[in-house]
């Protein structure tokens, strides 16, 4: 391969100017927020979000007005006509832009990568929308992924070059080089380099593809050698799978709908890429592998379509489970038209998959809307099973929740907070959801463990993991001190204070030492696990006790939940003896209830101490 000249490169960049310069520009714009994004502390990256926003919409603006501006050559449009396709881009993505949050949100992350796999797929058919040119067809997409490869291998090259480069001067000259610096040079090459690079080289003068015949030799080694031996391998893997089932008369893993899916869409693509030599008088096999392969995934989907029914009907749908359902289907249907059709027009592959992808990605129909009315009528169904539910509204439980109930029902609870925030489970409580969260707790943030502590506690039911048994099922508290009022600990009538105490019982020391005063004053603070007792012992060999079971079973007598913040007062234990006097201040306390009695694992605490002799 011949390696272009910088003069050269910046000749193909400047004429990729010319011919794409909107889809440059925003390239150039969502690089230059993403590097500001970086920059920023996590601290702040939620007050300027709409960094990451603009850099989402400004890749979305590239790959739109790409394939408006293909689609305007290909039809040899006026610039006019033109102009105008490009105005309606822009004002599209710009709405787009209106209309994300001021905050990070899963779904609409998720719907901005399904926008983005879209818009790929349509610049692989736009030049070719209203036209047969299947050849051609196949020509113009050869060349883009060629260009990908060749793009992805330049881009990664001088990425590993430049950063060994900023490595080495790090390392030789101590220039304490801001690790961001990394990151500001991957968004530069990814962002402008490669766009710029692909471009230049995109297919011009597409209208002529439908005449070539050439066919890179190195394309038909790599599928005829590489990847259809591991297509068969893992249809032979499959097939023992799909006997096994029916000897054993067991239902499929959900795993394996994704195993099918890449298996696939694997060999489907493989297919594609040896499409024009198939009427080749040495490769009649082709055509035979062709009509054998869309035969034999037809059972497989059928067992793709047994294990998503199966994981839909006990868990409801979620989006993962929506797409999975949607490819099953559109699987079956490119199976069919591939085995009966006469014509085989290829064009169908990325057309009906890009009408999967935009018709999935918003509406009520879409795989949003679709799961929140799927997961909101699972958790009524769980609940109403529990008695959980009077007048559409959650009343703590009685009784213990059964094992598999409390697994669905902390599943279901975290995929709506996670995916839809806590406005999707207001309804069912008449408490303001949003008073649980506090901005001065880390935990309560983000959408995960904590917040589903505290949603579940309000039912009195209790966080149970995919993977407690009942014979294993752990019993967790969880106690917060309410501190949010006041955050300084006054000390008042003592000497010191052990600020910062922590102890986590996972493979660490349960002990520590403080020097306190003037260095001489050796206080060592201790925690035996059998008994749940703090211990304090001072240079003059006083020792106090702190027996937090107390605290504990004071909590279940007050009728506190497992999962509570509580009064700082509530969380304190005073002890004195001889000349020694310490008050304790647990701020928070987590642990589990065993049958042989309370296992305390993580404490932090403040610690007051006066000592009589200073």
């Amino acid at each position: 391969m011949k390696l272009p000249s910088i003069h050269a490169l910046t000749q193909l960049v400047m004429a990729a100017f010319k011919r794409f310069p909107l889809s440059i520009l925003l390239a150039v714009t969502g690089s230059l927020f993403a590097i500001l994004n970086i920059h920023l502390h996590y601290n702040d990256k939620d007050q300027h979000h709409y960094y990451s926003n603009i850099t989402q919409s400004a890749y979305l603006g590239m790959l739109l007005l790409l394939a408006l501006t293909i689609y305007g050559e290909r039809n040899k449009l006026l610039l006019r006509p033109r102009i105008f396709l490009q105005f309606v881009g822009l004002v599209i993505i710009v709405l787009y832009y209106f209309s994300l949050p001021p905050h990070s949100m899963e779904i609409r992350n998720t719907q901005f990568f399904l926008f983005a796999i879209a818009l790929h797929l349509l610049i692989a058919f736009v030049p070719f929308i209203g036209k047969g040119e299947i050849n051609g067809f196949w020509q113009y997409n050869k060349a883009i992924f060629l260009r990908i490869l060749m793009t992805a291998l330049y881009s990664g090259v001088l990425y590993i070059g430049l950063s060994l480069a900023i490595l080495a001067i790090d390392q030789l000259f101590k220039a304490n080089i801001d690790t961001k610096l990394y990151g500001y040079l991957w968004v530069c090459i990814a962002g402008i380099f490669n766009t710029c690079f692909f471009l230049a080289g995109f297919p011009s003068e597409i209208e002529k593809l439908e005449e070539r015949t050439d066919y890179p030799k190195g394309l038909k080694i790599f599928t005829q050698y590489v990847l259809l031996p591991i297509i068969t391998i893992y249809l032979l893997i499959l097939y023992a799978y799909m006997f096994k089932i029916i000897l054993t008369a067991e239902w499929p893993f959900g795993w394996v709908s994704y195993l099918v899916l890449a298996f696939s869409i694997a060999g489907i693509f493989s297919l594609l890429l040896m499409y024009p030599i198939r009427n080749d008088e040495n490769n009649r096999w082709i055509l035979r592998f062709a009509r054998f392969f869309y035969f034999a995934i037809c059972p497989l989907i059928i067992l793709l379509f047994l294990a998503i029914q199966r994981r839909i009907v006990d868990y409801g749908i979620t989006e993962n489970r929506y797409f999975v359902l949607a490819l099953a289907c559109w699987l079956g249907l490119i199976a069919l038209y591939f085995i009966f059709s006469k014509i085989k027009n290829i064009k169908l592959i990325p057309v009906s998959l890009c009408l999967i992808v935009v018709c999935g990605s918003f509406g009520p129909w879409g795989a949003f809307s679709v799961s929140l009315r799927s997961q909101h009528a699972h958790l009524v169904r769980i609940l109403e099973k529990n008695h959980l539910l009077i007048g559409q509204k959650i009343v703590p439980a009685t009784d213990t929740v059964p094992l598999k109930d409390a697994k669905d029902l902390t599943s279901v609870v975290e995929y709506l907070m996670s995916k839809h925030g806590l406005s999707s489970l207001q309804q069912y409580f008449s408490q303001n959801l949003d008073s649980l969260i506090s901005s001065d707790n880390p935990e309560d943030l983000g959408y995960g463990y904590a917040q589903a502590n505290k949603l579940l506690s309000l039912m009195n039911v209790k966080y149970t993991n995919l993977y407690e048994t009942e014979n294993n099922r752990p019993n967790y508290f969880s106690f917060d001190g309410d501190n949010s009022s006041n955050h300084i600990t006054p000390i008042e009538g003592f000497d010191y204070l052990i600020s910062g105490y922590h102890m986590n019982a996972y493979g660490q020391d349960p002990t520590d030492t403080f020097y306190l005063g003037t260095g001489k004053e050796l206080f060592v603070v201790g925690f035996n696990s059998k008994t749940n007792i703090i211990t304090l012992q001072s240079p003059k060999d006083s020792t106090l006790g702190f027996d937090l079971s107390l605290l504990i079973n004071s909590f279940k007598k007050n009728a506190y939940t497992q999962f509570s913040r509580i009064s700082e007062d509530s969380m304190t234990l005073n002890a004195q003896h001889g000349d020694l006097s310490a008050r304790i201040i647990v701020k928070n306390m987590h642990g589990e209830y065993l049958k042989e009695g309370i296992k305390i694992n993580e404490i932090s605490a403040e610690i007051l101490v006066k000592t009589k002799h200073r």
